[in-house]
């Protein structure tokens, strides 16, 4: 159980984007079903680092995701690595969009997923709109372009959430 204390004057807890890897014993298998286990990376975020994740995402980073930057490393049954995965946090319309990637070792998208929403439209948890971003390069994700006026918030929010996640493991990581 973790708790989150604020004082008074600064950022509401429902303003924070975190997002938890929920089940990950459970879930791991779906995008790497060679993984046995997991070792949960944390890496601090520098002025100097989150400056340069925003110039190249061309936006500032949410409430929660300024200081600190989390991802797995996914193991084989020999404890090689098969993959990373990172629990990813971006705001829509209704509050956060939380979805699960996964990058291989090669450093291309080999999965996503959709953890939890409360969007009320569905088109961006459709496997056709997801899909679209599996084996890509993090450069390829870096050069997505924001979707055109009427995409959904949701879709607008993991196509964001994705090239944020990315340009961060490529600053923080690589």
């Amino acid at each position: 159980v973790s708790f989150l204390l604020l004082s008074s004057g600064s950022i509401a807890a429902q303003e924070l984007y975190l997002c938890v890897w929920r089940n990950p014993e459970r879930t791991m298998t779906r995008i790497f079903p060679q993984a046995r286990d997991y070792l949960t990376q944390t890496v601090n975020i520098s002025q100097l680092q989150r400056k340069e994740i925003e110039n190249r995402l061309g936006s500032a980073l949410l409430p929660g995701q300024r200081e600190v930057f989390q991802y797995y490393q996914m193991t084989g049954a020999e404890g090689a690595t098969v993959g990373y995965i990172i629990a990813a946090s971006q705001k829509g319309r209704y509050g956060a969009v939380e979805f699960v990637l996964g990058l291989d070792t090669e450093y291309r998208v080999a999965g996503i997923y959709i953890q939890r929403s409360r969007e009320r439209e569905n088109d961006f948890k459709d496997r056709r709109f997801l899909d679209r971003f599996l084996r890509l390069s993090l450069e390829q994700v870096e050069e997505l372009k924001p979707l055109k006026e009427g995409a959904s918030e949701g879709a607008r929010a993991v196509v964001l959430g994705l090239r944020k996640e990315l340009i961060a493991f490529r600053v923080l990581v690589l």
